[in-house]
């Protein structure tokens, strides 16, 4: 019986995934009880040229190539969809995982049938340091997603999916998929299944290590346009709406990101460094911008990008202009 499955999405990344599937390969369990699967999306230097001694020595290694590239939720989605494991473990390419902690989480999500298990990491610094990250609470278990994001998601907890393990008979039940074709994919995907969830663990040892990569799409802010900013923004300030009837305060924070990142996107479009600050000058006299009257402006900038841009490009300098002077707002 395969008690995990690890997705491991990989596009250019020949000088790190072999790092990442030996911690993985490391871990002391039967091969016949987790499984890896390596998504590869489209890479210009296929996954199989690198991993190919790998694959032959361990069989439950298995290679996937997507014919067109799809980015990481694209990747996800099909590894989703291919595990065959009780529990789904995401890993970048550029990472690595505990393997003995790695068990233990396991064992623990397992025990306690638990739909996601949130664990600590460790964030990897470029000099080596270490520091660890996650909720000091306590080994437990929640009664539901709701209780969990009331309770932890105002407060630095990281986003990312790598650091969870999740029921793969709960993600094929929610059936929610990865945004593809985006960049930032993650956080939206992970709070729309810890508020849906049933029942939640907190496991309070780290599974993961995070490494920064100076070259990782996190860290290069380049490869992240105006359009991923605000569609981005758009989905959490979409999924708000039924997030409310569950818990209105965690819509209220989902809510707030939302437009946290269209402005991200707005920034890009008036390049401006300090549009946050102006938001924040004219919230209080404007009080329509704290209700959902944000959808009016998203959906044109997502469905008609052309002529919404060219609108905003127009209005951004008229603003600086405008207010330069007076306010000082903006660089």
């Amino acid at each position: 019986m395969i008690h995990i499955s690890f997705i491991l999405p990989f596009y250019n990344g020949s000088n790190t995934i072999l790092a990442a599937l030996s911690s993985i390969l490391a871990i002391q369990m039967n091969t016949d009880n987790f499984e890896v699967i390596v998504i590869d999306d489209c890479s210009p230097t296929p996954a199989k040229h690198i991993l190919q001694d790998c694959t032959k020595s361990n069989p439950n290694v298995r290679i996937i190539r997507h014919k067109t590239n799809k980015r990481q939720g694209g990747a996800k989605n099909t590894g989703i969809r291919e595990a065959n494991g009780k529990y789904i473990a995401f890993i970048d390419q550029d990472d690595v995982i505990n393997t003995d902690n790695m068990q233990k989480a396991l064992t623990f999500a397992i025990q306690n049938d638990v739909d996601i298990l949130a664990c600590h990491y460790y964030v990897q610094y470029e000099d080596g340091t270490l520091h660890e990250n996650g909720l000091t609470t306590g080994d437990k278990v929640l009664k539901s997603g709701k209780e969990f994001c009331e309770q932890f998601f105002q407060t630095s907890y990281n986003l990312a999916p790598w650091a969870n393990l999740y029921n793969r008979r709960y993600l094929l039940h929610i059936d929610h998929p990865y945004e593809e074709n985006v960049v930032m994919e993650d956080s939206d995907w992970v709070a729309w299944h810890w508020i849906h969830a049933n029942k939640v663990g907190i496991f309070n040892k780290p599974i993961y290590t995070w490494r920064m990569n100076p070259l990782s799409i996190t860290h290069c802010q380049s490869y992240i346009n105006r359009a991923d900013w605000i569609k981005f923004g758009y989905r959490k300030i979409r999924d708000a709406e039924i997030y409310a009837n569950i818990s209105h305060v965690f819509s209220e924070i989902m809510l707030t990101d939302g437009r946290y990142n269209i402005i991200e996107g707005l920034k890009k479009i008036w390049k401006v460094d300090n549009y946050w600050l102006f938001y924040r000058q004219i919230e209080p006299i404007v009080p329509a911008l704290k209700k959902m009257e944000w959808r009016g402006i998203v959906y044109p900038l997502i469905h008609y990008q052309r002529l919404s841009l060219f609108a905003l490009y127009i209005i951004g300098p008229l603003l600086k202009v405008s207010n330069y002077s007076k306010q000082k707002l903006f660089k």
